[in-house]
């Protein structure tokens, strides 16, 4: 039996702030999609005071009219703005990329996870002077449509508006007559849409309707994030300006209001890469695809299974210790009385007779990794928690070596904190999307990968050369001589001079969904029902539950 205390650095509290800064714009752009090609052909920009709009009739080109938008922006007045635009990660980033490219002299490296642009950092130089821009998805912020966010913060709303009418390619920009046909138009009912019509009679106009819809998501858009900006400074004293996304938000949140005394690990490097293992999600799958002619199938949902499961149960926390060997052998009592958090590898044996297999892990195929739960002997890195439930059920287990932790509840009063505050506001109001939002965001943020690509746009002659130095994982083509490349520096990860540490704890996040994974065993492993499917908080059964079974919400 062997033993190492590991020593780590733990996560610190931050200040509150006594303010909220103004200085945001937003911004949106209208796209349509010509022989399968999609262009911006309008763009619009708000920033409380006033609107500017550009139209793609008064250019030569889409370019030329992104170019004009953006270098509009280039003025002192918004130095060091954010400039939000919704779902851009999605739609208008690429767009706005590859004229970045032109318009400075500076690298542009924006801050991706998964694909996705958290953070695009503008830097450009103006009379000798230099000045930044920050352009964010205000959707990693907000995640919903703008038109249902319109609706919870109670502001004027999207207008309507006949999106494929623009797709036409026998439609000139300029149009002007009678108004589209509602084929034309998304989500519209015909009482909608007659009102619409003889609002104009023949005297409807492309340009003015496209401009003033691109206006109104703009304003709708600045409404939602100055409402939310003061709700979060009322409740949290946090401006929302400085957390490009809710899991940064509600990270903030925790640390400056709810974090006390608790020492979490941050966990990195080859320790990281041995406790990732334990972190799968919840488990989706089908075990039978339909039920009998008649009969009815029930289906349960769990309300708010994370944060139930982050409330009501102990977390890993403090420094690490590792072991080898069964530390269930070492000392009074068995593995099942273990004081401290296990994260252990294992190895295990299922019983084979199982119908609903409960302990997952993941598989290499040819078509990626894949998670399963299998059945036989394997091995594998659980938490301690997850395991001695599964033991319940017949698995066995032997510990091979692993690492243990002190425990605590860290996350009780943030979860009662929200969860009141959502319970007591009306359905659909700001409190109750902020509050609900916050509950299931925050042990995203401990599971973090800690491996960061580095994104860059550069020509395209010199992807190659970096090719043979870096590790590149993905090629943009911006279809103007540059490319957006993403690549792993070649760089050990323990070099502590190289990379920058981030504030994540692996054991957190996984002992949160090992724990949501418990909850739901109670349920799939029942003998008076048949189960069809199951996913991370929901099943589908052919009988119904009793009321005592089914009463599995919070609190």
């Amino acid at each position: 039996m062997k033993k190492l205390k590991k020593e780590v650095k733990f996560i610190e509290k931050i200040i509150s702030s006594g303010f909220i800064s103004k200085n945001f714009v937003t911004m949106d752009l209208e796209t349509r999609t010509i022989n399968g090609v999609m262009t911006p052909y309008s763009v619009s920009i708000y920033d409380d005071i006033k609107f500017t709009s550009f139209y793609l009739s008064d250019f030569e080109s889409p370019d030329l009219m992104l170019k004009s938008s953006l270098v509009y922006l280039m003025r002192h007045k918004y130095h060091n703005y954010k400039v939000y635009l919704h779902n851009f990660s999605f739609f208008d980033a690429i767009f706005i990329l590859r004229i970045f490219s032109e318009l400075t002299i500076f690298p542009i490296k924006p801050i991706m996870r998964e694909g996705r642009i958290i953070d695009l950092k503008f830097l450009f130089e103006f009379n000798n002077t230099k000045f930044n821009l920050f352009f964010r998805d205000s959707y990693l912020l907000l995640p919903s449509s703008l038109r249902k966010l319109a609706i919870n913060f109670n502001v004027e709303n999207k207008g309507v508006f006949p999106y494929a009418f623009v797709n036409d390619i026998n439609i000139p920009l300029n149009y002007k007559g009678v108004v589209p046909d509602i084929k034309y138009f998304d989500s519209i009912s015909q009482e909608d849409y007659n009102k619409y019509y003889n609002t104009y009679e023949n005297n409807w106009c492309l340009r003015t309707e496209t401009i003033k819809y691109c206006e109104q998501d703009c304003k709708t858009l600045y409404q939602i994030i100055n409402i939310f900006q003061i709700k979060i400074l009322k409740l949290f004293r946090l401006d929302v300006l400085k957390y490009p996304t809710l899991s940064a938000l509600a990270f903030a949140i925790f640390r400056s209001k709810f974090l006390k005394d608790a020492k979490i690990s941050i966990i990195e490097g080859e320790l990281f890469n041995e406790l990732k293992e334990a972190y799968t999600g919840g488990a989706v799958d089908v075990y039978k695809p339909y039920s009998e002619k008649g009969k009815k199938v029930y289906r349960y949902d769990v309300n708010s299974l994370y944060p139930y499961v982050m409330q009501s149960f102990n977390m890993p926390v403090g420094n690490p210790t590792f072991f080898e060997g069964d530390i269930s052998l070492v000392g009074p009592g068995s593995s099942y009385n273990l004081i401290n958090k296990l994260f252990g590898f294992f190895e295990l044996e299922a019983p084979k007779s199982m119908k609903v297999p409960l302990l997952q892990t993941r598989l290499k195929t040819k078509n990626g990794d894949r998670t399963v739960a299998p059945l036989g002997t394997w091995r594998g890195t659980y938490f301690s928690e997850e395991l001695f439930n599964a033991a319940k059920y017949g698995y066995k287990f032997k510990i091979l070596r692993g690492y243990l932790f002190e425990e605590a509840n860290i996350f009780k009063d943030y979860v009662e904190h929200l969860y009141n505050l959502k319970v007591n506001s009306l359905k659909d109001s700001p409190d109750y999307i902020i509050s609900k939002l916050l509950l299931n965001t925050l042990y995203l943020r401990f599971g973090m990968k800690p491996h960061m690509e580095t994104h860059l746009i550069v020509v395209s002659a010199e992807t190659l050369k970096l090719n043979a130095t870096k590790v590149i994982t993905n090629v943009v083509d911006l279809k103007n001589g540059n490319e957006l490349i993403s690549f792993f520096d070649t760089h050990n990860w323990e070099d502590k001079t190289k990379k920058k540490t981030l504030n994540i704890s692996i054991p957190i996040a996984a002992a949160v969904t090992a724990c949501a994974r418990i909850h739901m065993s109670k349920f799939k492993t029942r003998d008076n029902f048949t189960l069809f499917y199951s996913d991370t908080d929901s099943i589908d059964i052919d009988e119904p539950l009793d009321h005592i079974d089914y009463i599995l919400y919070i609190i």
